[in-house]
């Protein structure tokens, strides 16, 4: 099937172009002008059949169809060069993938958010499926098991025990929930491979390809076990930061599905993934002499070793964070989520956000005075308290920021973390008044409403008896957090 007229330009209508050829481990890809064509390769694997010219073209078909309820502009048409079927798409920048954003740049916040979105609307248009998700992680997990036993050369014999150890121990406790979560609806045909190589980022939109379309039953999975690929990849890849603000956006995003104690399975969906990667890479190890093959033996190695620490959960934590407006609460917490707890870090809950929510408003909409009575206040706090507690009792840690300025508001959070069996810390901002004033003037693009009159009446409240550590945030954002780790009696370094 494949041949070197492939490798000319004239084969694809473009005599004298230069042809890029891509191979990957079931297909080529032919890149030629401003197009790209893929063919599939005549392989037959345990998971595919493309062993004859009706399967693949019948899979190509597949990924017509599938990916372009992703990324219609990018997926053009099916065509037939030289007796093969051949799916034409639009060529992009090698630039533009996301993994490859990942190591030249920091993925930030804006974009981070947009990778929450991109992933949220691509589970609505996933179209439900009737499937058991104990059923998905059981196969999933028994395929692992299989795999690391197999590589005795790779993956020591003890290691594999203990790794089949957690992950029936995690299975177990969490069958119950898998299958309540498949009668919500959230055992979906999603797009199955959602990691960074397979996101592109053009005029600042992140957009998925290449969805899975060989295989119904690898694509039919629980959302959170398809949105986990994309953290760990970033996660992984030092993109900490970007793995917690997706998180976080896609929760919120997905309130009316997502009541955040699906948490409870991250572990797992991590474990998984990472348990996938080792065994491909352990695949691909296997294929090179073993003098070539030293690299990948220790990539899959270091994949085992992830996936057995991300079974291995650490106590959720309660981090409070009050002070008053302009202390610069939200920007610690947001600073701190990615270091605590189980990956991607702590689920941070706003005050600012939830009032929002409680008003039935977008974060940005400005309310009004009515919005800030003590009463409306009252419900603002119990919305953040219900919101940590799922994740708490989820498991998961949580940075929850609002000013606190009340003695009743503070003990409630330490009896909330006794509840939860979860540790607790609070700390206490403070700035210099002209500070504060000064921050809300220039403040931009925020869900607080916070004036320079709103701060005038904070200062004047009595806080009553306060013995959470006091901690100066008058400097840089930079300089508070670092006071923070200092301050705080947990360690601020995450999971591996």
């Amino acid at each position: 099937m494949f041949t070197s007229a492939f490798l000319k330009g004239e084969t694809w209508g473009l005599p004298g172009e230069a042809v890029e050829h891509v191979e990957t481990h079931a297909a080529h890809v032919f890149l030629v002008g401003d197009r790209a064509y893929k063919i599939k390769k005549g392989v037959t694997l345990p998971y595919l059949d493309f062993s004859t010219v009706e399967k693949r073209r019948a899979a190509l078909v597949a990924e017509l169809e599938i990916n372009r309820v992703f990324t219609a502009d990018l997926y053009l048409a099916l065509d037939e060069v030289l007796g093969e079927p051949v799916l034409v798409m639009r060529r992009f920048a090698a630039s533009a993938l996301l993994a490859w954003i990942m190591p030249h740049g920091e993925i930030g916040p804006p974009l981070s958010a947009k990778l929450a979105v991109m992933a949220a609307r691509s589970h609505a248009l996933a179209p439900r499926r009737d499937v058991k998700g104990s059923d998905v992680m059981t196969g999933l997990g028994a395929q692992l098991s299989k795999a690391f036993i197999d590589s005795p050369d790779i993956f020591r014999a003890d290691d594999t025990l203990e790794f089949h150890a957690l992950y029936e121990s995690a299975l177990r406790a969490q069958r119950h929930f898998l299958n309540e979560r498949s009668e919500r609806g959230l055992v979906r045909r999603c797009h199955g491979d959602m990691h960074c190589g397979n996101i592109i980022v053009e005029d600042e939109e992140p957009k998925l390809f290449d969805a899975i379309e060989f295989s119904e039953k690898i694509a039919t999975i629980d959302v959170l076990y398809d949105l986990a690929f994309l953290l760990m990849d970033l996660w992984s890849g030092g993109e900490r930061g970007a793995a917690n603000t997706v998180l976080n956006r896609y929760l919120h995003l997905r309130r009316a599905e997502e009541d955040l104690l699906g948490l409870a399975l991250l572990p797992l969906f991590f474990a998984t993934r990472a348990g996938v990667r080792a065994l491909v890479t352990a695949d691909l190890a296997h294929e090179l002499a073993l003098r070539n093959s030293m690299r990948e033996r220790g990539q899959a190695l270091d994949w085992f070793r992830a996936t057995i620490a991300y079974l291995k959960v650490p106590p959720p934590l309660l981090l409070c964070i009050g002070g008053f407006s302009g202390t610069g609460k939200s920007t610690a917490a947001a600073g701190l989520a990615p270091h605590l707890g189980s990956a991607p870090g702590a689920i941070h809950v706003r005050s600012d956000v939830e009032r929002k929510v409680l008003a039935g408003v977008g974060e940005m909409e400005r309310l009004s005075p009515a919005s800030y009575t003590r009463e409306a206040s009252f419900d603002v706090y119990a919305a953040c308290m219900a919101r940590a507690e799922k994740a708490l009792a989820a498991g998961h840690s949580v940075v929850l920021d609002a000013v606190f300025a009340q003695e009743d508001e503070r003990a409630a959070v330490v009896e909330l973390a006794r509840r939860t069996k979860s540790q607790f810390a609070g700390v206490w901002l403070e700035a210099p008044r002209e500070v504060l004033i000064a921050r809300l003037a220039t403040r931009r693009g925020d869900a607080s409403d916070a004036t320079a009159e709103v701060v005038e009446r904070q200062l004047r409240y009595d806080l009553g008896h306060l013995d959470w550590p006091r901690v100066s945030a008058g400097g840089t954002s930079a300089e508070t957090l670092a006071r923070l780790r200092e301050t705080v009696p947990y360690r601020f370094d995450g999971p591996a």
